[in-house]
Formats: structure tokens, sequence, C-alpha cells
């Protein structure tokens, strides 16, 4: 599985931006506060259906705008697909452009574990 191409629409720091990705490894890189995570999270978004940075969806619409779109194009094996997020007031998906009824029906169209700086809190710190 991959993914071929984000597209997003005001949408943390980015206004309008198509990002192309290859089927091999892609890196992102570039200064602090560029939006390398924000790319991230927005594959994360459209795999779980939440951000993994915060709990308020407004926080993923950029500054000064009312709606942001997150849209993926992916291939697997045996098919190809689509998967859209539209937040303004309320939070909705679409997987090859129809609206789903719930959330949880865009788990398990795109795969992805994530792991964070956050994460190593959990081997540092031990158990609480």
């Amino acid at each position: 599985m991959y993914i071929k191409n984000i597209n997003l629409t005001n949408f943390r720091n980015y206004e309008n931006q198509e990002i192309i990705l290859s089927k091999g490894i892609n890196i992102f890189y570039g200064d602090n506060a560029q939006g390398k995570t924000n790319i991230i999270e927005s594959i994360f978004l459209c795999s779980l259906g939440k951000s993994f940075r915060t709990k308020k969806d407004k926080e993923l619409v950029k500054f000064d705008k009312v709606s942001s779109t997150v849209k993926i194009n992916y291939e697997k094996l045996d098919r190809s697909g689509e998967i859209k997020a539209e937040i303004g007031e309320k939070k909705e998906f679409f997987i090859n452009g129809v609206k789903q009824a719930k959330v949880s029906n865009v788990i398990g169209k795109i795969n992805m574990v994530i792991f964070s700086p956050d994460d190593i809190e959990i081997i540092k710190d031990g158990p609480r």
C-alpha cells in the first residue's frame, strides 16, 4: 500500500498544497515549524479519523479560515481509493466521493502506525 498524493487546503499552516509521494521511502525535511509534522498529521487524520496532536478539530484549520480539507489518494494491491476529510462546523469524511455516516468507516483504508517523541515517555518514565 502506498499514498500517491496528499492535497491540503487550509490545513494547519498549509493554504493550498499538493504533495506527490513515491512508492519508495519519502523523507520530509526542513527547519522547525515548517509543516513536516502537519503532513504526518493529515495522513493520521484520514487513517484514523482524528488528530494525534489535538482533541480540538478547529486547531486543524488554518488561522483565520473557517474550514479545512485533506484529500489523500492511495493505492493497494487490489484497488486504489480516495479519502477526504472536511473540517468546518463539524468533521465529515468521504470515501471515493461517498459521504460516510460514521468516522469509523475510514479506519483500515490507510494503514498507519505512528511513533512520536511523546511516546518515548512510555519507555523513559516507566509505569505510573
